[in-house]
């Protein structure tokens, strides 16, 4: 099992899902994924949501339609981050800080390159904190070594 799935398994399975292949992921760290069932589903670490695609022919629909392509590419933000960070090592993405990606600030000195996995690891582990939170919660951040 890839460092990716096992990755997913611990930091997403609250969710209820079992992991099983990355399929793809994007420069901002977006992925498709499936699932023990071959099942496919879309995480968008930056919503911190996992969204159920359904088939393989769902999946394409989905990741066909020009919203979803957009997120995906995110232009804008990949070109600012290369051109501010340069081009991300092998097993990177491109991310928001930690306080940027709870606030939804998308301003280009937000970003950073970040390993895909830790991506996985930061993100579930937020979204499992956030998860019952309204929008617009005040959130306090606290460091722990």
């Amino acid at each position: 099992m890839s460092r990716e799935v096992n990755a997913l398994n611990a930091a997403w399975g609250w969710t209820g899902v079992t992991f099983a292949e990355v399929v793809a992921h994007s420069l901002m760290g977006h992925a498709l994924v499936t699932d023990s069932t071959g099942a496919f589903h879309y995480l968008d670490p930056d919503l911190g949501e996992l969204t159920l695609l359904g088939d393989e022919a769902a999946a394409s629909a989905h990741m066909a339609l020009e919203e979803t392509q957009a997120i995906w590419r995110a232009t804008a933000l990949v070109e600012a981050a290369a051109k501010r960070l340069g081009p991300p090592a092998i097993g990177e993405v491109y991310s928001l800080t930690l306080p940027a990606l709870l606030a939804g600030d998308y301003a280009h000195e937000n970003l950073i390159r970040i390993e895909f996995v830790k991506l996985i690891f930061l993100t579930g582990d937020l979204a499992r904190q956030t998860r019952d939170l309204p929008d617009g919660a005040p959130v306090q951040l606290k460091v722990i070594d």
